[in-house]
């Protein structure tokens, strides 16, 4: 969705042209974050992913009103993006789930 973003692709995870584009939103010191990405790469599942905080401000907050429009004021990292599909903060599970045919 936001095509001008520095994303980093997912390392050690071949290209997949079946995956939809996969998307993770993320914080850098967040442990869930971390989780997420580590899930994502355990699934073998290609990614990009960029750390929001890590980037200036006039980039930053499109993404940050984008998200607080679709989920609320106070947005739960990482944000999971499957195909223009959001998942706000990290639910194994949940993830797992939707990941499921992707796998």
């Amino acid at each position: 969705m936001f095509e001008t973003l520095p994303y980093a692709k997912s390392k050690q995870v071949p290209d997949r042209p079946e995956v939809p584009p996969i998307y993770l939103y993320g914080l850098a010191s967040c442990e869930h974050c971390k989780e997420g990405r580590d899930l994502l790469e355990e699934q073998r599942i290609p990614f990009e992913m960029v750390y929001l905080d890590t980037l200036d401000a006039e980039v930053r907050r499109p993404v940050l009103q984008e998200f607080r429009q679709r989920y609320g004021e106070r947005v739960p990292y990482p944000v999971l993006e499957i195909d223009g599909e959001f998942i706000f903060g990290f639910d194994r599970e949940q993830w797992l789930e939707r990941l499921g045919s992707l796998a």
